[in-house]
């Protein structure tokens, strides 16, 4: 009997505190269970609606980008688990009905998924074909009375190549005259799956740990009284209660892409359904979104995608190219950010963890197969056209900007909008982030590649026995260091208490974060001889690091012959000169391809910006931290601003952007 009332005592208490507010997350899981897969949510056909065009307008273009349909998951083992586990109480004979049926669907899923990680499934086929049937008979003019020429270029993972195929089989099936032309590679994948960012994905972790610290613990005691009719004896078949229901949470989430139209989710408590799917989508939403926390280091992400659509939508439109359509099949990350760089209703928020978590509704927004369609419009009697946007086949709007009519976008207006929509000044941590350690450490490095600074710039100086040190100052301490030896010079330590940084130790902590770009500035030395020591020095330090790549690292330097040196020995890098009094042409003669002067030197020459972009110059500014002058380096379109305040200069650029 005691043990009897300390169950149920146990379940109120789970229930009370698993009371879940009533959300509009909340409220869309208990309309339908199953979107609680979140991105492995199958794809809702919904009914379709068009709204009127203006009169005379007739669409005669779609630019399409498609997630690649329902798939297996990563790691089978969850689904073994399940059944092994169950399978262990069914020889017992303590299996509940439910129980029983769940140990023969994850039995039925781990055979279907078969080994076979992130594998389109037949459902998956079947999903692009629809779209592409619904889609041509929803805009028949677009295939029928235009040009017959369609593109599609796929990510080249295999799930997003057979999804195109199965997209574009069933439009061939319906008009066999269709030019389709298909194709895929990895130039293709810089702009259609940018991958992972491992700075937002850091910021993402810490977050969610944090908000994890006060999560209550999960019912355990509904789950086992579902499945097993000896509870007790059940609980002692499973070595991890929160792994055993992660589990069931990961077999659930998977059932519908195997064709299962059955709710899994059923197995566990509604309240521990909601929190894993939490865990789920906060994750998706921080990591791809444009979430409060990383929004404006996300968004500029997917700039090179977007980029591509514009151009090919208005090759289109300015007749350039004759197309029906351009189709595009990727992945859920570039999905997010296309749709929240678009600034679509909805999706796109700006929201805090606690926001999202509440209002986000991620199986909508991007389930298997989701999609964006531009659909394109024009009329014989005016020179506009027209665009209207769907999210997953329903029209959407974008609230920062005015439609000429219901959902119907001027074409000009979206293009002037997209322009604007992220900075295009990277920002450059001047010594590393230091106002609360010390310039040039290691930690000042640290912070700004959490920060996301697109890069951090340092100082180095040869010392007298060929040792590379970071320091701004020739002398520390009242110890010269190119007249000092490295051991003299180590004797001395930063004011946060850092002993000063060799450039390995520096780029031991470069090594951390693929995102942030060092940026190395070589000293001049006493002598050219001395210099070209420490260009090859360094050049073997990056080699070492496994940090050779023009994507890793820059340089910069006040010394003429050193960006000679280094334009000749590091071919495709970046190398900037920091004198100011050279114009960029005389500099573009001599190989070097960047300019990085003081900001007083733009007031006097603005012109010099647009020379060295012409020239296919790169243009940094140092030491901007006035909020004045970062406007107006800003408004001049230089390509990086050094400074002394990241944060203030983040504000000042995105204030530019709509």
């Amino acid at each position: 009997m005691k043990r009897f009332l300390t169950l149920v005592a146990a379940a109120l208490l789970s229930a009370m505190a698993f009371a879940q507010p009533d959300t509009p997350v909340v409220r869309y899981l208990r309309e339908n269970p199953r979107r609680a897969a979140f991105n492995t949510h199958s794809y809702e056909f919904l009914p379709l609606h068009d709204t009127p065009a203006p009169k005379g307008y007739k669409p005669f273009y779609i630019s399409h980008y498609g997630r690649h349909g329902s798939r297996s998951e990563w790691g089978g083992f969850q689904y073994a688990f399940v059944r092994d586990i169950l399978a262990k109480g069914a020889e017992q004979g303590i299996l509940t009905p439910a129980g029983d049926s769940l140990m023969h669907e994850a039995a039925f899923i781990f055979e279907s998924y078969n080994g076979m990680d992130g594998r389109l499934t037949p459902r998956g086929v079947r999903e692009h074909a629809a779209l592409a049937d619904r889609m041509y008979h929803r805009y028949p003019q677009v295939f029928k009375d235009g040009c017959k020429h369609i593109r599609a270029v796929s990510s080249t993972v295999p799930r997003c190549i057979v999804s195109m195929n199965g997209f574009t089989a069933r439009l061939a099936a319906i008009q066999p005259d269709l030019d389709l032309d298909l194709d895929t590679g990895e130039t293709y994948m810089k702009y259609i799956s940018q991958g992972e960012n491992e700075t937002i994905s850091e910021r993402t972790r810490k977050a969610l740990a944090e908000r994890r610290k006060n999560a209550p613990a999960l019912d355990t005691v509904t789950v086992l009284k579902n499945l097993f009719t000896d509870p007790a004896a059940g609980r002692k078949l499973i070595p991890d209660l929160n792994r055993f229901q992660g589990a069931i949470y990961a077999t659930a989430k998977v059932a519908e892409a195997f064709d299962i139209d059955d709710n899994l989710f059923r197995y566990l408590p509604f309240e521990n359904v909601v929190r894993f799917h939490e865990d789920n989508f906060l994750s998706a939403y921080l990591n791809q979104a444009n979430s409060e926390l990383n929004g404006q280091l996300r968004i500029p992400l997917n700039k090179p995608l977007v980029d591509v659509l514009i151009r090919q939508a208005d090759d289109v439109v300015t007749g350039k190219v004759q197309r029906a359509a351009d189709l595009t099949f990727g992945h859920d990350w570039p999905f997010l950010g296309l749709v929240s760089y678009l600034g679509l209703e909805g999706v796109s928020e700006k929201l805090s963890i606690d926001e999202a978590a509440a209002n986000w509704l991620p199986s909508w927004y991007c389930p298997f197969a989701a999609n964006l369609q531009m659909i394109f419009y024009r009329s014989r009697k005016s020179d506009r056209v027209l665009v209207k946007f769907l999210h997953n086949e329903r029209e959407s709007s974008i609230p920062a900007l005015t439609p000429v009519q219901g959902p119907y976008y001027d074409w000009e207006d979206v293009k002037a909008y997209v322009a604007k929509r992220v900075p295009t000044a990277g920002i450059v941590a001047h010594r590393g982030w230091w106002n609360d350690n010390a310039e040039n450490s290691v930690a000042s490095l640290g912070k700004a590649q959490d920060f996301g600074c697109w890069g951090s710039e340092f100082d180095l100086h040869l010392t007298a026995d060929n040792a590379v040190i970071v320091n701004h100052d020739g002398s520390i301490g009242g110890i010269d260091i190119q007249k000092s030896t490295l051991a003299e010079v180590r004797t001395k330590t930063l004011k946060n208490g850092e002993t000063v940084p060799t450039l390995d130790e520096y780029l031991a902590q470069g090594e951390k974060s693929k995102d942030c770009v060092l940026v190395l500035e070589l000293k001049p030395q006493a002598g050219a001889e001395r210099e070209d020591v420490l260009v090859d020095a360094c050049i073997k330090a990056l080699r070492a690091h496994k940090l050779w790549n023009p994507s890793r690292a820059a340089f910069i330097s006040f010394s003429h012959h050193i960006c000679r040196e280094l334009a000749r020995k590091a071919p495709g890098f970046t190398v900037q000169y920091l004198g100011g009094e050279i114009a960029p042409a005389q500099l573009h003669a001599e190989g070097i391809n960047g300019i990085d002067y003081h900001y007083s030197v733009f007031y006097k020459h603005p012109e010099w910006v647009k020379e060295a972009h012409d020239l296919g110059m790169s243009v940094n500014v140092w030491t901007v931290d006035a909020r004045k002058d970062l406007e107006a380096m800003r408004d001049l379109g230089v390509d990086q601003i050094t400074t002394n305040d990241p944060a203030l200069t983040r504000t000042v650029l995105w204030e530019a952007c709509r």
